[in-house]
């Protein structure tokens, strides 16, 4: 079971889940992380592993709220199909197309 969920924290035995977890629950640095967990509050040899951990999440939150920014373009074609599926056989309003 260690091989998938290792240990971060090795003199407190906090796994790499339990750490997730945290930074998911809003930890957002080493002390945050040693609050919600303790994963860090020991010998501070973990301190590196647990800040690549908040370094990943915190790219993925990067591109979670970047993505739907450069999405929103798809919406206007929300209009051009129809509630079946279809294509709509007439243009929007506004259209070149009249």
């Amino acid at each position: 079971m260690r091989e998938k969920d290792p240990l971060v924290c090795h003199c407190l035995a906090v796994a790499e889940s339990e750490v997730l977890h945290a930074i998911r629950s809003g930890a957002d640095s080493l002390e945050s992380v040693g609050h919600y967990c303790e994963a860090g509050t020991g010998c501070r040899s973990c301190h590196e592993p647990i800040r690549a951990l908040l370094r990943d999440h915190a790219r993925l939150e990067l591109a979670r709220h970047r993505a739907p920014k450069s999405l929103r373009q798809l919406s206007l074609f929300d209009e051009l199909v129809d509630d079946s599926g279809g294509r709509r056989t007439s243009a929007p309003m506004g259209s070149h197309k009249r």
